[in-house]
């Protein structure tokens, strides 16, 4: 008997199952300090705390996404809030500086 094909393989890395939130930082501390930034968000009195935000001001309006902003290095530790683009491009960026670090990876 041959191996899995690509398509069946593809299935099983699809249907596992994801970690729970506090495994992936979010768990009860976390949504606790969401809950008491959110009244501040929807103020709209509250700048994203991403030095490269490139939002006017850097303030988070009452209809914008935000995100409870982990420290790049440590996810035991929070910024403060962040507009959801600019927490989620910094994730990005960061695999991609970790990548870049790491070439023999592409092998």
């Amino acid at each position: 008997v041959g191996l899995p094909s690509p398509v069946a393989q593809n299935l099983g890395a699809v249907t596992k199952k994801r970690p729970s939130a506090t495994r992936r930082g979010y768990g009860q501390r976390h949504q606790t300090l969401r809950k008491q930034w959110a009244k501040r968000v929807a103020a709209g009195t509250v700048v994203c705390a991403r030095d490269d935000c490139p939002f006017p001001g850097r303030l988070i309006m009452p209809d914008q996404e935000w995100d409870l902003g982990h420290d790049d290095f440590d996810r035991t530790k929070y910024h403060g809030p962040e507009h959801a683009s600019c927490n989620r491009s910094a994730a990005g960026k960061s695999a991609h500086a970790i990548k870049a670090d790491n070439p023999s990876e592409d092998w």
